[in-house]
């Protein structure tokens, strides 16, 4: 049902429809094909800007979830969602800013994005800053 109501926005280019698409399996799609699909409509996804796809993209850079593990190339998407305000990227980039992976260590920096996550809600960054809060006050 929900596919169906998608097809003609991910047919129409819309960015957030084939991002959500890449998530829901077709009928008689296996693992492999799903995993693939996936992977191809995220990045399809973060191409046209959408901001999620672009910080789920450099996730799959992290960790090397069907793409090739490169903290780089992970920071460098982490940055871009980051900058358009998205506070899991502000964590993320905000880590690699902090020790140096991936990107030229900047503490001030690292602490400033991840504060501002936490201040948007995000429960990681929250977590992170309550059990680091002697190694780095407010």
């Amino acid at each position: 049902m929900a596919r169906e109501m998608l097809v003609p926005l991910i047919e129409a280019g819309i960015a957030e429809a084939i991002y959500l698409g890449s998530m829901i399996s077709l009928p008689k799609e296996g693992q492999a094909g799903f995993e693939a699909r996936h992977v191809s409509q995220v990045r399809e996804a973060a191409q046209l800007g959408y901001v999620p796809a672009i910080y789920t993209f450099g996730m799959f850079h992290l960790f090397g979830d069907g793409l090739p593990c490169d903290k780089a190339v992970a920071a460098h998407y982490f940055r871009i969602a980051s900058d358009a305000g998205y506070p899991a990227a502000q964590y993320e980039y905000g880590l690699a800013l902090l020790h140096g992976i991936g990107a030229t260590e900047d503490r001030v920096e690292a602490m400033r994005l991840i504060r501002l996550s936490a201040e948007a809600g995000d429960e990681t960054a929250q977590y992170f800053l309550e059990v680091n809060r002697d190694d780095y006050p407010a």
